[in-house]
């Protein structure tokens, strides 16, 4: 099944450019053009809007993408299926992961999972969670990890790895009033009103923590002291440990972090997930399946280590 002028015609709506989109799929720009004309010679219509800034898609070119990234899923489907049936795994699984938890895991799975799949070549991508969610959306990932809350769901296919808990990181030399510790529990709960005037850095605005640590402080009208944003959760770890600042992490980032740093749990705990995100409808064959279930198990067993840091 030869979809490369589909391919082809994707790219060009991705990229927005045909300059571009030829430069991505190492084409000639008047190579790729006279697809593209051929293409609409033989629908009898124009599928973009040339411009040279952005190549918009006509309404046509809407209805050939939605259809055309419709006939790359049912070729992903038919072909995972087949596999399956024959055990004939080659082929690319593309992965998307965030930067700062990614490559860990990846290191962990790859290389049994390439010793059980020789012939299958695994693309890892370094994303954002939103930049991943529009590409599994799009069919150009396989399989996306991230991390995110419920009501950040789209409507591609989830399945949860590992759920943990949002934790406030202080300096162990503050002095804090309104914690509250209740029997049976490991943390003791902090309001957001005890770190009013406080100095903190919190993860940035693309991250899929911000937007939701934003609106709880809207809700509690408490205006953080941010001093500044950061992509990288170690860095407001290690700041928090140097005295400097508050912040707020995920419980997986406190594990190596424990000395000079006191936790805290929401008032209402907090929590997001460890997820796998992948195209509505995709079928999964045996090699992405087995996949998952190692990522899964390399979250659990730091779920466990970390457990066992904390008693």
């Amino acid at each position: 099944m030869d979809t490369r002028l589909i391919e082809h015609i994707l790219k060009i709506a991705e990229e927005k450019s045909i300059t571009k989109a030829a430069e991505k799929l190492y084409l000639t720009q008047s190579a790729l053009n006279q697809q593209l004309l051929h293409l609409e010679h033989e629908l009898g219509t124009p599928l973009f809007k040339r411009s040279k800034t952005n190549w918009g898609p006509t309404r046509a070119g809407e209805i050939y993408l939605e259809g055309a990234r419709e006939m790359l899923r049912v070729k992903q489907n038919t072909y995972s299926q087949i596999s399956d049936l024959t055990h004939g795994y080659t082929g690319t699984i593309r992965v998307g992961m965030t930067p700062v938890r990614g490559p860990d895991m990846f290191i962990h799975v790859y290389p049994a999972f390439h010793e059980q799949y020789p012939n299958l070549v695994v693309v890892p991508y370094e994303l954002n969670v939103f930049q991943m969610q529009k590409l599994v959306t799009a069919g150009d990932l396989d399989l996306g990890f991230m991390t995110l809350f419920e009501s950040q769901r789209d409507d591609n296919e989830y399945q949860n790895l590992y759920e943990e808990e949002i934790l406030i990181a202080v300096p162990e030399a503050w002095n804090l009033e309104g914690a509250v510790m209740e029997a049976g529990k490991r943390r003791p709960r902090l309001p957001l009103l005890a770190l009013k005037d406080r100095p903190m850095i919190l993860l940035r605005k693309q991250t899929t923590m911000r937007p939701v640590l934003d609106r709880l402080f809207r809700a509690r009208q408490v205006v953080p002291q941010i001093l500044f944003d950061t992509a990288n959760p170690a860095t407001i770890l290690e700041m928090v440990r140097a005295g400097i600042c508050c912040g707020i992490v995920a419980e997986s980032t406190a594990q190596g972090f424990e000395q000079g740093i006191r936790y805290y749990s929401f008032e209402k705990p907090l929590r997001w997930n460890v997820a796998v995100s992948y195209p509505k409808g995709a079928f999964l064959n045996q090699a992405e399946n087995l996949f998952i279930q190692q990522a899964r198990e390399y979250w659990m067993q730091k779920a466990k280590v970390q457990s066992a840091e904390q008693k």
